[in-house]
């Protein structure tokens, strides 16, 4: 292998970015499969170890961020605060780890009445982009949904919804789990979102467990990626976790 390859590896590895021309980063988005990525990110009712009596997790918050692959910027985001009807009272501990207050999902909506206005504001924002959404077959998509993990959209909603007898939109059912693409493509085990972000150079910006702020720096981490020559692609199904 060449010097310049191996320098090359080297930069991918330790997260380097690759400054090839001024149009590099066009160049990398040009090849993206989606023109627009949905960052989403949930909080949900949590406990000590000790304390949690075989509690079921609700979502508390329902938060997203609407990154455009093409310019790296949020162009719109959503947050909505969620009534955990099994369990209304939140732990100490969850307040503490979340920052959210009782007062706040007192205040929120239940979670059905969440997706539908969620669904409101997918349906705004496609609309005025003229992007939308298809099968998980298909890779025609000019949208996909991102989520550090598979937990938001594999285990959490999917549970709770599933529980509840909620009938949720088809298009939560595939989604890019960026902790698994970061460590197939820097060939690096993250160490946490911030940690992810702190390897690639990057600072999070805001409130650690605050859903917004998570997938606002989700977000950031995905252009990175991308910027880095990273081609973001679905990784994950609820059909393949059943």
């Amino acid at each position: 292998m060449s010097a310049d390859k191996n320098t090359k590896n080297l930069a991918r590895k330790l997260g380097i970015l690759r400054v090839m021309n001024q149009n590099d980063e066009s160049i990398q988005s040009e090849s993206q499969i989606f023109s627009h990525l949905i960052v989403l990110d949930f909080e949900a009712t949590c406990w000590k170890k000790k304390d949690n009596f075989n509690f079921q997790s609700e979502i508390i918050e329902f938060s997203a961020a609407l990154l455009n692959t093409k310019s790296g910027l949020i162009e719109d985001t959503f947050q909505q605060y969620v009534f955990p009807l099994e369990n209304a009272h939140l732990s100490e501990f969850c307040i503490n780890f979340t920052g959210i207050t009782q007062k706040q999902v007192d205040d929120g909506v239940p979670l059905w009445t969440c997706l539908s206005l969620f669904n409101v504001w997918l349906k705004q924002i496609t609309e005025k982009r003229n992007i939308d959404f298809s099968s998980y077959q298909q890779f025609s998509e000019q949208f996909a949904f991102v989520t550090w993990t598979d937990w938001d959209l594999g285990v959490c909603l999917e549970k709770e919804c599933r529980r509840k007898h909620i009938v949720k939109s088809e298009v939560f059912n595939c989604w890019i789990d960026l902790k698994k693409t970061y460590k197939n493509f820097y060939r690096r085990k993250p160490s946490g979102l911030n940690g992810a972000l702190r390897d690639v150079g990057l600072s999070f910006q805001g409130q650690e467990h605050c859903g917004l702020d998570d997938a606002k720096n989700t977000g950031f981490l995905a252009w990175k990626m991308i910027s880095d020559g990273c081609v973001l692609e679905i990784t994950a199904s609820v059909a393949n976790k059943k």
